[in-house]
């Protein structure tokens, strides 16, 4: 009788290894709990349940079972182990600790319990103590790849990027054709600045692993950032043939129609992806880009405002909302995203270039300076605020002020396709074709697949072989400095070209798009004066070193301050 029901366990289990291999959890888990009721305390029963629970994502199913084992046996190192990985993936840390220092004490020399170790140090932030373990590991086995692996990104995670190339190549000559060593290894690579060397890793990542998407998006990366935009777009067209439902690659392949300025397929691209994704923060954040780059501001609005449904505090959503805002000339809205961001963090570059941006679309220089000059102070590497400044200049038709910031920006990135273009078009309705026609050239050879940048030459070129016309003939005279700061408010409207599109702006210091009798409900609800943020009251208050807006400030800080006049600045005034 004995024998047959030890047969038949024996028989039971066996049909639940075998449903285990097979992927029917459901069954492997009924036939194992069948067991645990005739013999309840059976350990290798409930290491085989447990382990079930863990490989089918039921942690939490997982846990009583092994806190039961070590109860039934305090020296069993796996079930340690299993609890410190479980806590760990249920995010708690500090239990997960307890239970693998439990396990040291058993066995000190275990190198799994080093792993476990090194996975919760890294993920509470202690990378310190994440880097002794698996130091620990490849002391045990020099030839442990992944422990390379993990200390690689913990080093490149706290920004140590020369010690995460040189620890990943030691994993390389264990096993060159490693995929994940040679995608991490491009990424430091890439963020050390050595585009080309981090090209031939993805490429090497590729070869290891073909078709791999993550490394096809990070490759693709690179490509746009070194404007080799065909090359990219043949990686990811590639990439969509084998996954045409990839809400990834559709998106990456909007992002380089977008830099080909090709934007009817950039934004079909990106509403493919929201179609498979309708939660994508990438495809919308693109989509909205896009429909401002082609002047579809209202469209970018609606879109930012679906985005900030998702995430409403969001940072980086905000400041997007914030630029396409200011683009839209609603002013107000701006403002209470950019107070949102400030709140957030106050020395933040980005934050402080966007309220400088809006201080130039309110018509207050000073303020605009002291932001600009708040952002020398904390990042002089930072230059893009004179880019965006330059850009709101031109919003509001005041060419010769973007002129002069624009060729500020260049100074520091000369080659910066999207730099040389806006400036060819402040130059183009300059009615200085000549100096227009070069910058365009010189776009072209920074990225030479822009669409636009290409039909700025075909557009200038036509212009300067036409006839002249009378209004043509007398060449446009540059204003004078004293003319820099000319109220742009005293026209009813101003007309002016981005990207050879037309344009209509009513710029007002005061009032928003339209007068509030002519709103909607929804742009009341975006655009109520009386509930925008006054940042004139952060000047009102006492002065702290944080306090970029009030004008006393300079006076205190900057040697001249008090030759900054509001009609007639010099952008050397930002340069110390």
């Amino acid at each position: 009788m004995a024998e047959n029901i030890v047969q038949n366990n024996d028989l039971i289990l066996n049909r639940a290894k075998a449903a285990v291999l097979s992927r029917d959890f459901t069954l492997a888990a009924r036939l194992y709990k069948g067991l645990l009721r005739n013999d309840p305390e059976n350990s290798t029963l409930l290491n085989e349940l447990g382990s079930l629970f863990i490989k089918s994502n039921q942690d939490e199913r997982a846990l009583p079972l092994y806190k039961e084992i070590v109860r039934l046996n305090p020296r069993d190192i796996n079930a340690y182990n299993c609890l410190g990985g479980i806590y760990r993936r249920l995010k708690k840390y500090e239990e997960s600790i307890a239970m693998l220092e439990q396990a040291l004490v058993v066995d000190e020399s275990n190198i799994q319990v080093y792993y476990n170790l090194g996975f919760t140090y890294k993920l509470m932030g202690k990378y310190t103590d994440a880097i002794q373990c698996f130091q620990t590991v490849v002391d045990e086995n020099p030839n442990d790849v992944l422990a390379f692996n993990h200390m690689g990104s913990i080093y490149s995670l706290t920004n140590q990027n020369e010690q995460a190339v040189a620890t990943y190549q030691r994993g390389l000559k264990i096993d060159p054709n490693h995929p994940i060593l040679h995608l991490n290894l491009a990424k430091s690579f890439e963020a050390l600045g050595k585009y080309d060397k981090a090209e031939q890793e993805y490429e090497a990542a590729l070869r290891s692993k073909p078709g791999w998407l993550d490394a096809i998006d990070g490759y693709a990366d690179l490509l746009l950032r070194k404007n080799k935009t065909k090359d990219a777009g043949d990686l990811v067209k590639q990439a969509l043939r084998l996954n045409p439902k990839n809400a990834k690659m559709h998106t990456k392949m909007g992002a380089v129609y977008a830099k080909q300025s090709i934007f009817d397929d950039a934004e079909t691209e990106y509403i493919g992806a929201l179609e498979v994704d309708p939660k994508s923060e990438r495809a919308l954040s693109g989509l909205a880009d896009v429909y401002e780059a082609d002047g579809k501001v209202p469209d970018a609005v609606r879109v930012m405002k679906r985005f900030e449904a998702l995430k409403p505090a969001d940072g980086s959503m905000l400041k997007q909302y914030a630029h396409i805002l200011l683009t839209a000339n609603k002013f107000n809205a701006a403002s209470r995203k950019i107070k949102a961001v400030w709140d957030q963090n106050p020395d933040d570059v980005q934050t402080l270039n966007l309220l400088g941006q809006y201080y130039i679309c309110k018509g207050d220089v000073k303020k605009s300076l002291g932001c600009f000059k708040k952002i020398e102070e904390i990042d002089p590497s930072y230059t893009q605020h004179y880019r965006d400044g330059a850009f709101r200049y031109h919003q509001l038709g005041q060419f010769t002020k973007a002129e002069k910031y624009f060729l500020k920006y260049l100074e520091s990135s000369p080659n910066d396709p999207i730099g040389l273009s806006l400036l060819a078009a402040d130059y183009e309705d300059l009615n200085r074709y000549t100096e227009a026609l070069d910058y365009y050239r010189k776009s072209v050879a920074a990225d030479k697949d822009n669409r636009l940048y290409q039909q700025g030459i075909e557009r200038l070129n036509s212009k300067l072989t036409a006839p002249a016309s009378p209004s043509q003939q007398t060449p446009a005279v540059p204003q004078k400095p004293e003319d820099l700061n000319a109220d742009f408010a005293t026209d009813n409207s101003l007309e002016i070209k981005m990207d050879g599109k037309d344009t209509e702006f009513e710029p007002s210091a005061d009032d928003d798009i339209a007068p509030e009798a002519e709103k909607t409900e929804e742009e009341d609800e975006s655009d109520d004066k009386d509930g925008s943020f006054d940042f004139q009251s952060l000047a009102e208050q006492d002065t702290k070193p944080e306090d970029v807006l009030n004008p006393e400030f300079y006076a205190e800080n900057a040697e001249d301050a008090n030759n900054v006049e509001e009609e007639d600045e010099d952008l050397d005034n930002l340069i110390p």
